[in-house]
């Protein structure tokens, strides 16, 4: 009898491997249904070939053969192919580890009631792995493990009494909670996920997200938990951060909304301040448009034409359509270039608007900029002033209210 190759395993070798049923590779143990299909219908035995049901039950048989009656359960490099005929009545009131395994297929475990502790530690799953209506008698670890791109990790309908720890686990996929308890600690931190999505979950004591590196969030619920969760830690800057996507979620909502007709003047408001701010979180994007407004605001006041009673009479029609020609030429040339950084974007919009403007005021020193932007400047009683030059006033206060909000962001919110 040839002996598995897997170290401290004996077990004899399966098939033509070197290694045995646990431990060989399981890439061709495939059922020949599309994977959504087999998601459907996962319970029925028959969407597996003869020779692939064969395969599992040796798995399986030969699997149960490793179960002790140690108290804890330490299963190591394991491959699982599927888990369609996996049974846990023998590892009931025993603390079951996974070290270093590969789940190739997808795997549902609804059987874990019984188990009294759960620890999935640098395991790989290459589909969809799925929990299921289950309490968690204590604490349910699943660190530094990696899920593959596509394959969801959904925990449904679970009640934690013990501490759960998500610590340097990669998901990079959907990464779900739906109808989900915690009762003790909960911890994300160092995690990468892709796009993470919490409903109808509830947390009774402290979660950490330190250093968690988040895609996206799948509802405004999401964002407004990661975001209290940093608050009730001081973390105010991480806090800011989350509630500028649980914004951006809230405008998503209210993008419904406007299409059958609702709160349509709300969706303008946060529409506004997103650009404006980016809901308070980004001063440079604040200053930016101050500049920009501004630089129009002080060209437009230039082009004005007064007579001898400092009423206006006509604009410079044509100063203005050459620096509309020059402006268009710039928007040309961006385009071209593709620049994706923001800064840099920012930057070469503000130093060619500056260049447009003062080729056509030859105000080099920007003292007509400085006045319009200025909001501690006051208008004379004659001063003549007309209706775009009081919306430009409005939005310029707007935008440096904006940017100092912006900046305080960074140390609190209220």
């Amino acid at each position: 009898m040839k002996e598995c190759s897997h170290k401290d395993c004996n077990l004899e070798v399966f098939e033509n491997s070197n290694k045995c049923i646990l431990h060989c590779e399981k890439d061709d143990w495939r059922h020949k249904i599309p994977y959504k299909e087999l998601e459907k219908t996962f319970s029925e035995t028959a969407i597996f070939s003869a020779e692939c049901k064969t395969k599992l039950k040796h798995f399986w048989y030969i699997f149960k053969q490793q179960i002790t009656e140690d108290k804890v359960q330490d299963f190591k490099n394991i491959i699982f192919p599927t888990n369609a005929e996996l049974e846990l009545k023998e590892l009931e009131n025993k603390i079951l580890k996974f070290n270093h395994c590969k789940f190739t297929d997808i795997f549902y475990f609804n059987g874990l009631n019984n188990v009294q502790r759960v620890e999935f530690n640098s395991c790989i799953f290459g589909k969809s792995v799925k929990f299921e209506y289950i309490v968690f008698k204590e604490d349910f670890l699943f660190q530094n493990c990696v899920i593959y791109k596509d394959a969801e990790l959904l925990f449904k309908d679970i009640n934690f009494n013990g501490v759960v720890s998500f610590i340097k686990t990669k998901v990079k996929s959907k990464f779900t909670f739906t109808q989900v308890r915690f009762n003790d600690i909960a911890l994300f931190n160092n995690s990468e996920i892709e796009d993470l999505f919490f409903e109808n979950t509830f947390f009774r004591k402290e979660l950490n997200f330190l250093n968690m590196k988040l895609n996206c969030v799948g509802n405004r619920e999401t964002a407004r938990i990661i975001k209290d969760s940093f608050e009730q830690q001081n973390n105010i800057i991480e806090a800011n951060k989350f509630y500028a996507l649980e914004m951006k979620e809230r405008e998503k909502e209210l993008e419904e909304d406007k299409k059958s007709g609702k709160n349509i003047f709300e969706w303008f408001v946060f529409k506004i301040h997103g650009i404006s701010s980016n809901h308070s979180q980004d001063w440079t994007l604040a200053l930016f448009w101050i500049f920009i407004v501004g630089f129009i605001a002080s060209y437009y006041d230039f082009n004005l034409i007064q007579n001898s009673e400092a009423k206006y009479i006509h604009y410079n029609l044509s100063s203005i359509f050459k620096t509309i020609g020059l402006i268009f030429i710039i928007l040309f040339i961006d385009r071209l270039c593709k620049i994706k950084d923001k800064f840099i974007n920012k930057s070469y919009f503000i130093i060619s608007f500056y260049l447009i403007y003062i080729y056509a005021t030859e105000d080099y020193l920007l003292s007509l900029f400085s006045q319009t932007i200025n909001p501690f400047s006051v208008m004379k009683t004659n001063d003549p002033i007309n209706g775009i030059q009081l919306f430009f006033k409005i939005t310029i206060a707007y935008l440096i209210y904006q940017l100092i909000i912006s900046i305080r962001q960074n140390t609190r919110r209220k």
